[in-house]
């Protein structure tokens, strides 16, 4: 099953979300909970065990760092996935064996995705093709090598990013060669098996920016070939959308992170840039939003807060700037998460933000899950209050989401922007949602009243819709009518409304 705009991804670190104790001395010895560095002890079975978790929440795509067999330095572990030794074998620290499979088998990760289907979450695999682990032993032709990677595979050593973004090692990491036709059909041949063997339903592929285009002639003739249904999402860390865009456009990747867009959240929520940062007041072209055309399709990136790959978790970030005061930075994040989960694009969730979990740069914005703030209901603990209330404006946000096709595939206008204050509405259909967003410290002093109707950039049909509407407020059930065309709105400090046409079923 594809990714599609109707999807909410969570994305976990499978070693840092949830083990289920593994008895084996060779991986019991490799877990150090109190050393970030090292393997935490999360596994798939954990995984498995806190799927009505992920249910409850309403997460219906689960992405999952690389599972292959790592190399594990003496100082620092490969928890994370990105230091591969084998391709093509499950790394055992991910696993408890049953006594059934061959060690490093994908059988294991099939049970984990069959498991997740049955409960209708799909799945996103990190696949890695740019680098192997420190030191991997085909470097040097190792007669011990369990791989068939040698030295002709690996571009030149000691090469640095600055000096090639394809052929430079990427913090120190072996390099290889993606112009070798042998290096191309080994990572080709790696993933055809990866999906024939386990049923995943996309794959998000590390590190796009540095593997040579040669690849992706490769990935799109023979994996896209045999596998047309699964999405491909590439993570290009760069924040500018004339770079990000090429990547659409030329190498047929389905999907992008929207890092772009996610800088701009960070300045405007976290650090009170304007709103105008977003969509520009008469239209004039320097809001991101209106760069949209720059991409083949804008609704294909996926929008996110942070993940692993940016410096510190979002919350964070708001603390610093509250200067730790929890009950702004709730605020903050709150009104972070509504704006994601209602602009266009595919919102991805980091695995605790929903609960404004914390951390600095690496490895701090990778802690473990903080489980024991949840009951066995998987409600977070009332002795948690901000974290209950993040959580549990999340989960109304991917309800409202799944319960209006407009905030997934509805065509956006913007209806109003100053400095502090933006209203936006999308639709599709039947189904109009109208967004407001204020920004500011201090509650809007009076109402705003919005010419809906007179706006030049919605058909017909929709101003006839609105021009005579009630509006109500998917929070609440606050009216907001329209009379003659005109919305007023007031909002308190830092806060947002969502609202959608009244309907005879609606409750007061």
């Amino acid at each position: 099953m594809a990714i599609t705009r109707k999807d909410i991804i969570y994305f976990i670190l499978t070693d840092r979300f949830y083990g289920i104790e593994n008895r084996l001395p060779e991986v019991k010895d490799k877990i150090n909970k109190g050393n970030p560095l090292f393997y935490h002890g999360g596994n798939f079975d954990g995984i498995v065990e806190k799927i009505p978790y992920l249910k409850n929440l309403g997460i219906t795509a689960l992405w999952i760092t690389p599972v292959y067999r790592q190399i594990d330095l003496e100082k620092a572990h490969g928890y994370h996935g990105y230091w591969a030794l084998d391709f093509n074998a499950v790394n055992p620290v991910l696993y408890v064996d049953n006594g059934q499979y061959p060690q490093g088998s994908k059988l294991y990760l099939k049970d984990l995705v069959k498991e997740l289907h049955d409960n209708g979450i799909k799945v996103i695999l990190d696949i890695v093709v740019n680098h192997t682990g420190y030191g991997h032993p085909g470097i040097v032709d190792d007669p011990a090598n369990p791989t068939p990677i040698r030295s002709s595979w690996f571009n030149k050593m000691n090469v640095s990013l600055e000096t090639s973004v394809t052929e430079g090692q990427l913090s120190g990491l072996p390099d290889m060669d993606l112009d070798s036709p042998d290096v191309c059909d080994y990572h080709a041949e790696t993933i055809i098996s990866w999906l024939r063997e386990t049923g995943i339903d996309g794959i998000r592929m590390d590190t796009v920016r540095h593997v040579e285009r040669n690849f992706w002639t490769y990935f799109k003739t023979q994996v896209k070939g045999q596998f047309p249904d699964v999405t491909l999402l590439g993570e290009v860390l760069v924040f500018d959308i004339d770079t990000l865009s090429q990547y659409q456009k030329f190498d047929a990747i389905d999907q992008l992170f929207d890092f772009p867009l996610q800088q701009v959240i960070k300045n405007v929520f976290v650090y009170d840039h304007a709103m105008t940062d977003f969509v520009s007041p008469y239209n004039m072209g320097t809001g991101i939003l209106e760069r949209d055309q720059s991409y083949t399709n804008h609704n294909q990136l996926v929008t996110l807060l942070d993940n692993h790959d940016l410096s510190a978790r979002f919350m964070t970030y708001i603390l610093e700037r509250q200067m730790g005061d929890y009950r702004k930075a709730t605020d903050v994040m709150k009104l972070a998460l509504t704006f994601l989960f209602t602009i266009r694009g595919i919102p991805q969730i980091y695995y605790g933000t929903e609960l404004g979990l914390e951390g600095n740069s690496d490895p701090d914005n990778r802690r473990d899950f903080p489980w024991e703030k949840l009951n066995a209901e998987n409600e977070v603990k009332e002795e948690y209050p901000f974290e209950k209330e993040i959580y549990d404006h999340t989960r109304k946000l991917i309800s409202i989401r799944k319960e209006n096709d407009a905030l997934s595939c509805g065509y956006f206008v913007c209806l109003y922007v100053d400095y502090f204050l933006l209203v936006f509405l999308r639709y599709v259909d039947d189904n109009v949602i109208i967004a407001g967003f204020h920004n500011g410290w201090l509650d809007m002093p009076s109402e705003v009243r919005i010419d809906v109707c007179n706006n030049p950039y919605l058909p017909q049909r929709i101003r006839d819709k609105l021009s005579e509407a009630d509006m109500v407020s998917l929070f609440d059930n606050r009216l907001y009518p329209i009379r003659g065309g005109m919305l007023d709105i007031r909002l308190a400090k830092k806060s947002a409304t969502i609202l959608t046409i009244k309907t005879n079923n609606d409750n007061d």
